[in-house]
């Protein structure tokens, strides 16, 4: 079994370690990761966290923050470069900042995603109550008891009241209509993810909370 463990990277960290990503797109993303969490945030805050590994090699990078009541983890980003991926370092990675985030007690997470990552999402039992105003799909959710391994048990067993919480007015505000104001490209990309999230698509069961 390997020994994973977390590395937090200051600003100057990532930067040196992006210099051993090969992969031009991985980069590319990276390099927008910086600078986005340059100007939302700074390094001040949390950051980012490595998965590495015994020989302290970095496998894969998240981006998050818990915000200062602790009611949400946000993810931001996670990425793996393209030469290491299909090992599990995401879900790895993921799972750990999930147990981290319990241990502080945080009570919610909430992320969005591209319609290229779904897959990764839905295989962990993720559900989306929407897209938000740039067309990504909004996911809003408790936090199970036990971590990332409890989240498909729950959106399965829960209902939708249980899964919105106190949270109806947050997750309606950041979803309401805005699938309607997509281009058109951006319309036929919606309906195929649509029918691909199935269930897990909850647009309507908000809708009917709300009516």
């Amino acid at each position: 079994m390997p020994n994973y463990h977390l590395e937090r990277l200051s600003r100057e960290n990532y930067i040196s370690s992006l210099e051993t990503i090969e992969d031009p797109r991985t980069l590319r993303f990276a390099n927008m990761s910086l600078t986005w969490w340059d100007k939302q945030f700074g390094w001040y805050t949390q950051g980012c966290i490595a998965l590495t590994d015994e020989e302290n090699t970095h496998l894969s990078y998240i981006f998050f923050k818990i915000d200062r009541y602790k009611e949400y983890i946000t993810v931001h980003n996670i990425f793996t470069q393209y030469s290491m991926r299909r090992n599990g370092y995401a879900h790895e990675l993921l799972k750990m900042v999930f147990d981290f985030a319990i241990t502080e007690n945080v009570k919610r997470f909430k992320l969005t995603s591209i319609s290229n990552s779904l897959d990764f999402y839905l295989s962990m039992g993720f559900t989306y109550w929407g897209v938000n105003s740039v067309g990504d799909y909004y996911c809003d959710l408790p936090m199970p008891l036990n971590g990332l391994d409890g989240v498909e048990s729950m959106t399965e067993s829960s209902d939708t009241a249980t899964l919105i919480g106190k949270k109806f007015e947050t997750i309606h505000a950041k979803v309401v209509d805005n699938e309607t104001n997509l281009s058109d490209s951006k319309t036929v990309t919606y309906k195929n993810d649509v029918e691909k999230m199935g269930e897990s698509y909850m647009l309507n069961e908000l809708m009917d909370i709300k009516n």
